[in-house]
């Protein structure tokens, strides 16, 4: 048998001492197979193999990134990981929509498809799962995305090996308490990924009892090992001195939130925390439905004008069908595009700022046979209009927010005069939010969804 040549071995040797790494390090793996290097401020996440990781950061860190590096390492070489897996291996990504699910789903596809090594391991291929064989050719991992929705159910009849949860500050803590034994007999991994909300909930639970934080040991009788990233801990936004300052004129609660990843206890707020869990769930409506559009108008260059469309069946529970934003405040435009909304989606009456610019919609807005109200944004009419919201918020009546309108929410207070009037506080934008409240002026009286009628010549002109 002829010697092996030296650099022949070298090389074997070589290969052999990169598998090894790649098999302990996903942040390796990353850079060899999916062409991806990892912040080095990411790397303990990416190499960790804790059982339960949490992992909390303000925005553009690199957390889905990084946690779709973890989910195909752990697809790849799941035999090595785990010893409950036995020819088949589940990964299943949860969020609160199938929208924000597909996310990261979505970002572990491409990279697998895009690695000219891996993507020969491709078994299955769809929009909502893909299949990965693993390097033995003993068995596949099946990486699947799921909307956990109201209850849960959509996540139901899984035996994970690893569950993902993405967003998790926005999913019901019961949802979740009912979605983890189905890797109990699997002794699943647990990776709960998110910004911050409210200091309630599973995730800040998760947070407020880790074992370690960044490495630091907390309380080693719990079971979570949390990860702690800021916005400006990534090298590209610290580099960047103009964004520094940009980000440095929010105001303090958000830049607690968006930027150092820190729950804010809102002792005062204007709708409770499981209220605005409950009203992103989505909703099948009954029967016939009337829609009902809001305008918030901008008023300065940073506001946005933003649409909001809902249409209320006949249960009188109302649901956001569009949320649209605009970065500008031409009333003209504005009109135009609240005239082609009302005939796309047959709205019966529109409600908007008249404070300021929409004054002038309004008039606009007659002109062209727009079903208009206007609602000046007084002390007195804000105090009404939120009241009123919150009843509604109570009743279950409003569903499909957008979780961009959860934030706002979460970030306004309420606070009383010396008369005893209420006053809306936002630490925040509150376009979103603003919106959806115009809508709900539909609620006559905060009792009953108010429906006004229309004139024949008005709905012939609108709808022919």
């Amino acid at each position: 048998m002829p010697r092996v040549k030296e650099e022949v071995k070298d090389a074997r040797e070589a290969f052999v001492a990169d598998f090894v790494e790649c098999v302990e390090k996903p942040s390796a793996f990353s850079e060899k197979f999916l062409n991806h290097k990892v912040f080095d401020y990411n790397k303990k996440y990416a190499d960790s193999f804790d059982r339960y990781i949490v992992y909390r950061s303000g925005r553009q860190v690199g957390k889905t990134m990084t946690t779709a590096v973890k989910a195909i390492h752990f697809a790849f070489f799941a035999p090595l990981l785990l010893d409950t897996v036995d020819k088949e291996c589940t990964i299943l990504i949860v969020a609160p929509t199938q929208d924000q699910a597909k996310i990261m789903y979505e970002r572990i596809r491409t990279l697998i498809t895009s690695s000219e090594f891996l993507s020969g391991f491709i078994v299955k291929n769809t929009q909502a799962e893909i299949g990965l064989r693993w390097l033995n050719d003993q068995g596949v991992t099946h990486i699947a995305t799921k909307a956990t929705g109201e209850t849960g159910s959509s996540v139901r009849g899984y035996s994970p090996h690893v569950i993902i949860v993405d967003e998790c500050s926005f999913i019901k803590e019961e949802i979740l308490r009912a979605l983890f034994p189905a890797g109990a007999a699997t002794r699943a991994r647990i990776w709960l990924t998110s910004t911050p909300f409210s200091k309630q909930g599973y995730f800040y639970k998760a947070c407020a009892n880790s074992k370690t934080i960044n490495g630091e040991v907390v309380d080693l009788k719990s079971q979570w090992t949390q990860f702690h990233v800021r916005s400006y801990d990534n090298p590209m936004i610290a580099a960047d001195p103009e964004y520094l300052t940009f980000l440095e004129s929010m105001t303090q609660e958000q830049y607690a939130l968006e930027v150092e990843g820190e729950f804010l206890d809102i002792g005062n707020a204007l709708i409770p925390h499981e209220m605005l869990m409950d009203a992103m769930n989505d909703h099948k409506p009954k029967g016939e439905v009337s829609r009902y559009m809001g305008v918030d108008i901008a008023r300065t260059g940073r506001d946005e004008t933003v649409y909001a469309i809902m249409e209320i069946d006949e249960n009188q529970v109302g649901r956001i069908i569009l949320m649209e934003h605009e970065s500008q405040s031409n009333v003209v435009d504005v009109a135009g595009r609240m005239e082609d909304l009302v005939k796309q989606y047959k709205v019966e009456l529109c409600f908007v700022d008249e404070t300021g610019l929409g004054g002038g919609l309004i008039d606009l807005a007659q002109e062209r046979s727009i079903p208009i109200r206007g609602q000046m944004f007084s002390l007195h009419s804000k105090e009404s209009m939120f009241k009123s919201l919150r009843i509604i918020f109570e009743k279950g009546q409003i569903r499909n927010i957008p979780q961009v309108a959860v934030e706002q929410f979460s970030l306004m207070s309420r606070e009383y005069t010396e008369t005893g009037i209420m006053k809306v506080k936002s630490d925040g934008k509150d376009d979103y939010a603003d919106a959806i409240a115009l809508v709900c002026l539909a609620i006559h009286h905060g009792d009953d969804w108010h429906v006004l009628e229309m004139s024949k010549e008005l709905q012939e002109s609108l709808f022919g």
